[in-house]
């Protein structure tokens, strides 16, 4: 088989199964694992899937996450404008939730000049930017996510409960009319649910790659209760 055609075959199989094993991959394609390996990281490097100890996980996984050094370098033109639009929505003596998305940590350095600003925030990054700009700050307790930099669990949902929010500022990894509001991490989309509930006003931040996308925890119904800020100019709920 071509190298070409090896690797398509891969694609297939890592895309239809979500995970597969260098083993069943090399039965599959009657190659060498060596070779496997190397089309792998090769399909890795220019990521149409991510290349895992002992087989490889297919980007279009429902639970898939770029981490946040992944996250922050693409679509920053498109985030930056996405958190300027954002931050018109804030009014003297406003109590807003962040939370961990790396489009609402973009609002941080356009948010000094709101009077009387409290913000409460889940990621200990934005937390620690806010602080930097003097900015008055909550910050959740719970557990850190590594990867993406929330704080999620027990203690973080029942402190969240305890709290009310005129404005919530959410990213979200999915945005579609059949899927909903959606993120992969089961824990994030709890958190992110109860913020949304707690709020007067609810915002999502999310850049127009993530239109059309489904992910496995759903966050909230895609609703005109939510009002949904990208960087399209369209009204996306009649369109997506």
């Amino acid at each position: 088989m071509l190298k070409k055609a090896r690797k398509e075959k891969i694609l297939d199989l890592v895309n239809h199964s979500g995970y597969v094993t260098l083993e069943f991959l090399a039965q599959e394609l009657e190659t060498s694992e060596s070779t496997v390996r190397r089309d792998l990281t090769e399909l890795d490097h220019t990521h149409k899937l991510k290349r895992l100890h002992g087989g490889a996980e297919s980007l279009e996984s429902l639970r898939y996450e770029e981490n946040v050094a992944e996250k922050s370098v693409k679509h920053v033109a498109e985030k930056r404008l996405i958190a300027k639009k954002a931050v018109e929505k804030l009014e003297d003596g406003d109590v807003i939730f962040m939370d961990a998305g790396t489009t609402v940590a973009m609002m941080t350095p356009y948010i000094s000049d709101v009077g009387n600003l409290t913000v409460v925030t889940n990621s200990v990054h934005t937390a620690s930017e806010l602080l930097d700009r003097q900015i008055k700050t909550i910050v959740i307790g719970g557990v850190v996510k590594a990867t993406t930099d929330a704080v999620t669990g027990n203690v973080a949902v029942q402190q969240i409960m305890s709290f009310n929010f005129s404005k919530a500022f959410v990213g979200a990894n999915g945005i579609s009319r059949d899927g909903g509001i959606t993120t992969p991490d089961d824990e994030e989309a709890t958190i992110k649910r109860l913020v949304l509930g707690q709020a007067k006003k609810k915002f999502i931040l999310a850049d127009s790659s993530k239109l059309g996308k489904i992910y496995f925890a759903k966050i909230a119904e895609f609703d005109k209760s939510i009002e949904i800020i990208t960087e399209e100019i369209n009204d996306l709920h009649s369109n997506t």
